[in-house]
């Protein structure tokens, strides 16, 4: 009997795992497209790309040699992914290199929306890298832990000021500027990255990265063999 009632119990637990993977794949699959896709697209030149610095929030100063915009979504794991790699290079050259960062939030992902009014709320108060570093590497605490928690490990000063912005749910401006952006330059899927003017067709590594600010640095295009047209 006890052979009997362990043997059950185990093809249950096996059940459980398949039905477990089968909706995790099925999120994932629903998802649009991200930097997980293997197929590529060639870089293009955004001939006006310097205007669409005006709609996200600029990390570093606008005299920066090399800009980057990034169309990005906080519950994005890729984003969270490249953010290291961007974190990484930009330390690097904090001079030279500038962030402006767009919110791009994905469809089906819930709490990409809030998680981009608590980083504006923190824009507000001067706090917006702070915050926007605390969001990606707490991703996996987003619905567990209050967004106050996250404005105050970002050292944003007035949380009573922070928790009547947070509570609104009022369209929020640089959202649906970057929603519309996307819409513009055919941005599919987060996070997609212009940078000098380039839009690539995926989010480079660390080392992509630092050849393509050296590119820049050097005079050349970030892209080699890409052509304007």
């Amino acid at each position: 009997m006890k052979i009997k009632l362990d043997s059950i119990v185990t093809a249950m637990l096996v059940i459980c795992a398949v039905i477990t993977t089968g909706v995790v794949i099925r999120r994932e699959l629903l998802v649009p497209r991200t930097a997980s896709d293997s197929t590529e697209q060639k870089p293009i030149f955004i001939k006006d790309w310097r205007a669409d610095l005006a709609h996200g929030v600029r990390i570093g100063s606008s005299d920066a040699s090399v800009q980057l915009i990034e169309f990005a979504d906080f519950e994005c794991p890729f984003c969270g992914s490249f953010h290291r790699t961007l974190k990484a290079v930009r330390e690097r050259y904090p001079k030279d290199l500038a962030l402006t960062y767009v919110h791009f939030p994905i469809p089906g992902h819930r709490f990409a929306i809030p998680a981009a009014r608590a980083a504006e709320c923190a824009s507000v108060q001067g706090r917006f890298e702070a915050m926007y570093d605390q969001l990606y590497e707490g991703q996996e605490s987003f619905g567990l832990k209050p967004w106050s928690d996250y404005a105050a490990a970002a050292g944003v000063p007035d949380l009573a000021q922070f928790a009547v912005c947070i509570g609104k749910s009022d369209p929020i401006p640089l959202v649906e500027e970057g929603k519309q952006l996307g819409a513009q330059i055919d941005v599919h899927g987060t996070p997609t990255v212009v940078i000098s003017g380039w839009k690539l067709g995926r989010p480079p590594s660390e080392q992509e990265l630092d050849a393509m600010v050296k590119a820049v640095l050097a005079g050349k295009e970030p892209v080699a063999g890409a052509g304007k047209s």
